[in-house]
């Protein structure tokens, strides 16, 4: 009867490494769709990003950490059962389970590396929130070691190994129902995930997967089923907590974007109204919003201040809501009287977008985008630095797009007079480094594609 139960319970312990050398694979091949999803371009060849996978998967940095943690054994002489049990082993087991850990997430941030060498990625921290997810979804789904910590019934063993393989089961597949199919769409959102968070879980594990190792090749005689019960619901906990968590944090991602792009959205219609209260700059708040950024990108700006100028460019020229029409649309030249009027719609843009207390910078465009280099402009004759960078780079956008645009009393200039125009205003209306850098823009458009 005990041989049958032993038999049995061999033939479970065959069927359960099986089945998760299969889960390791899983892991692998959903791994490879992630990244297939979110990176995979046109020409790229999908047999190099598959290689990559294989050669990056959690499974072989698992494998080549784990099998760090014998080698001290390699140097040890051989001990009796009461020094193995010994407080300076314990201790010794414990610094090279620590040391193992750090080698685990050595190779975590080699293999990182070389995966976004190799894809050219362009949006690092979707990568790096992809590989720290697998490898702690892995490493809490091998539970490194508890499988060995064999409780001394063998029927309750055999229990476990029937929980465990149902367990992977359900985990590979809620791993893929509510992870994998959501990743793709992170390739399209500019939000920045702190992946530093996502360090701490696989770090965790890969101690106690070293620990629980060697406690259950040591001592697994002596835990008993309860012990087993609490060590192994632990970490299934655990496991189904942060695949809930990585889909949480991945809705959370796609939600804000949403959110992102309805904001511009808005703006982008709001600019358009605007506009429309004059024929002929109908699309001059978009266009100056893109030439703004194109601009601040130029000059090397953090991705975050090039995408701010871009919403302060859409809605610099708000405050012409409060000029009458007739003055916007007037076919003769402006009086001085009119002109005065014109120049209170920076005043007016100001007091409008500073209401935002969500986004008080948008009112930075507006108000002084009409300031000069020299301090001639207005409404606060502001000079050099005293301007805000923001509204240096809109100034020169707006200038040129004003320059390049049809008006009721002429048509668009030549480009060489544009160029002209920028280059003798550098350092007087405009600032010499946002004109130099709006140069080196107009000399690139050989075909002058940058015009109404």
């Amino acid at each position: 009867m005990v041989n049958d139960v032993i038999e049995a319970n061999v033939i479970i312990k065959c069927a359960q490494m099986i089945l998760k050398f299969s889960l390791w694979i899983a892991l692998t091949v959903l791994y490879y769709l992630a990244l297939k999803n979110c990176f995979l371009k046109e020409g790229r060849s999908k047999h190099k990003l598959l290689l990559i996978s294989v050669l990056t998967c959690p499974f072989v940095i698992y494998l080549a950490s784990m099998a760090l943690v014998n080698i001290p054994e390699l140097w040890l002489p051989s001990f009796s059962e009461e020094k193995q049990i010994s407080i300076q082993m314990s201790v010794f087991y414990v610094l090279s389970s620590v040391f193992v850990t750090f080698v685990y997430l050595g190779l975590i941030l080699i293999c990182e590396k070389l995966v976004e060498k190799w894809l050219q990625v362009e949006r690092r921290h979707i990568l790096i929130f992809i590989y720290m997810m697998f490898n702690t979804v892995f490493i809490l789904s091998a539970r490194g070691g508890f499988n060995r910590l064999d409780p001394s019934d063998p029927n309750i063993g055999l229990m476990f190994d029937i929980v465990a393989i149902l367990i992977m089961f359900f985990a590979t597949w809620l791993f893929h129902h509510l992870v994998i199919r959501e990743i793709p769409r992170l390739a399209h959102v500019d939000v920045n995930v702190n992946w530093r968070i996502f360090t701490l879980p696989p770090a965790f594990f890969a101690v106690l997967s070293s620990l629980t190792t060697y406690l259950g090749s040591r001592y697994g005689r002596f835990l008993k089923g309860k012990t087993f019960l609490i060590l192994y619901g632990f970490t299934t906990i655990i496991l189904f907590l942060f695949i809930w968590a990585f889909y949480v944090i991945i809705k959370n991602i796609s939600a804000t974007n949403e959110i992102k792009t309805l904001s511009v959205e808005v703006m982008e219609a709001l600019a358009h109204t605007i506009d429309a209260k004059d024929e002929y700059t109908r699309g001059h708040s978009v266009r100056v919003a893109k030439y703004s950024r194109m601009l601040a990108e130029k000059m090397e700006l953090p991705a975050e201040q090039c995408e701010s100028v871009y919403y302060m460019g859409l809605l610099h020229d708000i405050g012409k809501i409060g000029v009458p029409n007739e003055i916007i649309n007037s076919p003769t030249k402006l009086t001085d009287e009119e002109y005065d009027v014109i120049k209170t719609h920076p005043g007016i843009g100001f007091d409008i977008l500073a209401e935002m207390k969500s986004h008080p910078e948008l009112s930075i465009g507006a108000r002084w985008h009409h300031e000069r280099f020299d301090g001639g402009g207005y409404p606060d004759h502001k000079t050099n630095e005293e301007i805000p960078l923001e509204a240096r780079i809109i100034a020169v956008a707006d200038s040129y797009d004003a320059m390049t645009s049809n008006r009721s009393y002429r048509k668009y200039m030549p480009q060489e007079k544009v160029r002209s125009e920028i280059e003798k205003n550098a350092g007087k209306q405009f600032e010499p480094d946002v004109a130099e850098t709006m140069l080196g823009v107009i000399d690139s458009d050989v075909d002058y594609v940058l015009h109404e």
